[in-house]
């Protein structure tokens, strides 16, 4: 018997549901000679040569915003990784251009918000310059994507493992933050909130994705992915609070 969703050889020994490879539902009887070959299982990206470009990642993109738990159940857990990272730095990219250009078009706007409240706004860059940091920021945010990626991945994997929830691959974790941060990325070309809804529905389909890949519980998910981020945000508040004290002191030891 062969599987439907890679194609690889399953023993016949095996009594599981799923391929132990790519975690696609096993049909019985599908790997025997003449038998019609059902639809590859997994997500719609993975089978854009069948579906055509747009439809898959439109596909990819509703069903795993609105139908996660469905998306990441189906989601095969190895294969294709260069689909999955392709995706998070299409949509990323795509999504960093709308936060550049908001980013952009409403800093009068933020400015003077900054004067309302009685602080002085920083001073305008130059637009040759503005315009040269824009366009690095544009060309090396693939690069920049592709490292955040790879370790925040590493972070959730080694903190599942601490949680003894890592029982799928480190790759199965990679491809979870790939489609759940790709597909939130589009977000950030909604003005003002749009990219903090974004990252919070991002957080949320993390979760969702890690429980139904490793098939760990939805709390032990949700302590995977926010408690780095808890201990980031202590962290910066501790520096904050250390840089604040310095200042002080520096301040009454220049006024004695």
């Amino acid at each position: 018997m062969n599987c439907p969703g890679c194609g690889k050889e399953i023993p016949d020994v095996y009594a599981g549901v799923r391929c132990p490879s790519c975690g696609a539902p096993l049909t019985p009887g599908a790997g025997a000679p003449g038998a019609p070959r059902p639809e590859a299982a997994g997500i719609p990206w993975e089978n854009r040569n069948r579906l055509g470009f747009f439809p898959s990642l439109f596909g990819t993109m509703r069903a795993c915003l609105f139908e996660a738990s469905d998306f990441f159940e189906n989601m095969p857990k190895r294969e294709n990784l260069g689909s999955a990272i392709g995706y998070i730095l299409l949509l990323g990219w795509i999504g960093a251009l709308g936060g550049i250009l908001w980013n952009v078009l409403l800093q009068g706007a933020q400015h003077a918000a900054l004067r309302n409240l009685g602080m002085q706004p920083p001073a305008a860059m130059p637009a040759a310059i503005g315009f040269a940091v824009y366009a690095g920021l544009i060309v090396l945010f693939p690069l920049i994507l592709l490292l955040a990626l790879f370790i925040w991945s590493a972070i959730l994997h080694v903190v599942l493992w601490i949680l003894g929830g890592a029982k799928e691959g480190f790759e199965a974790t990679v491809r979870v933050y790939c489609y759940a941060a790709g597909s939130t990325a589009i977000f950030q070309w909604v003005p003002i909130c749009g990219g903090l809804v974004g990252f919070i529905w991002s957080l949320v389909l993390q979760i969702i994705g890690l429980a139904r890949v490793h098939q760990i519980g939805t709390g032990k998910a949700a302590v995977a992915v926010l408690l780095p981020l808890a201990l980031c945000c202590a962290l910066l508040l501790a520096l904050c609070i250390a840089f604040a004290g310095f200042f002080l002191a520096a301040m009454r030891g220049a006024a004695a």
